[in-house]
């Protein structure tokens, strides 16, 4: 076990030092490439003062500016390479386990993390479209001579979508919370392809009913109809992913 740990020991540090080379190296290669650029600009601007003082004159105060400008540059990209540096020297292998439990752990309908994740933003989103559904206001012709127009997003027709929404949303919530104590497998994955398939008819009904202002222009009104039709597609494909899930897991009981 000793000798395993002290071989262990020299790898990691052969592995900081190569870390360290690439990332030292590709800072290098950042600052020359400043550096010849500054390089060019001061002799392009001897040579003017030379031949053409007027001009000369001018590309002198450029110069000032913009070798200011490069030493900021410089010491930004320094600041930015030395936060991934220590990202990937230090922080990267100190906490890649860590990172790969979180990742499994999310993968799992009846992780406590997961559900915690899941009911905290469904709980935002809720408040969120009950309260401010109305005040959502976008503006239209912006590119005309008169002041753009401020509009609401969603019509009042979107009144008559919320209660389903809620129920959705609610539903959601509490079939997530439920994950944490049923055992079997099958069953989870019953209630989210029962989710999926509900949020994809939801979908469509707004899709169908189309709640949004109908002033707004044809151009976004087409792509706000695109993106829901593009994000009704992903639910169906999720649900019938779910569902084959699901099949399996029966087949397995």
């Amino acid at each position: 076990m000793r000798d395993e740990q002290r071989s262990n020991g020299p790898r990691k540090i052969e592995a900081f030092d190569i870390e360290n080379k690439k990332w030292s190296g590709s800072l290098t290669e950042a600052v020359k490439v400043l550096a010849v650029l500054v390089f060019a600009l001061a002799m392009a601007t001897v040579i003017l003062l030379i031949l053409v003082p007027e001009v000369g004159l001018l590309m002198r105060n450029i110069f000032v500016t913009v070798f200011s400008a490069m030493i900021m540059a410089i010491s930004v990209l320094a600041f930015i390479f030395l936060v991934i540096y220590i990202y990937e020297v230090r922080l990267k292998v100190r906490y890649e386990g860590k990172l790969k439990e979180i990742n499994a752990s999310l993968q799992q309908l009846s992780s406590p993390l997961r559900v915690a994740i899941i009911t905290g933003m469904n709980l935002i989103f809720l408040a969120m479209v009950n309260l401010f559904w109305t005040g959502v206001l976008v503006a239209i012709n912006i590119s005309g001579d008169k002041p753009p127009e401020i509009v609401p997003l969603l019509s009042p027709q979107f009144a008559e979508i919320l209660p389903y929404l809620n129920l959705l949303i609610i539903s959601t919530i509490i079939a997530n919370l439920l994950y944490l104590v049923i055992k079997s497998k099958w069953v989870p994955m019953t209630i989210e392809t029962v989710l999926s398939i509900t949020s994809a008819v939801l979908l469509y009904a707004v899709l169908m009913i189309f709640p949004f202002n109908p002033v707004l222009n044809s151009s976004t009104l087409l792509a706000i109809k695109l993106s829901l039709g593009f994000v009704l597609v992903m639910t169906l494909m999720g649900a019938a992913k779910n569902l084959l899930k699901t099949i399996t897991l029966l087949l397995q009981k």
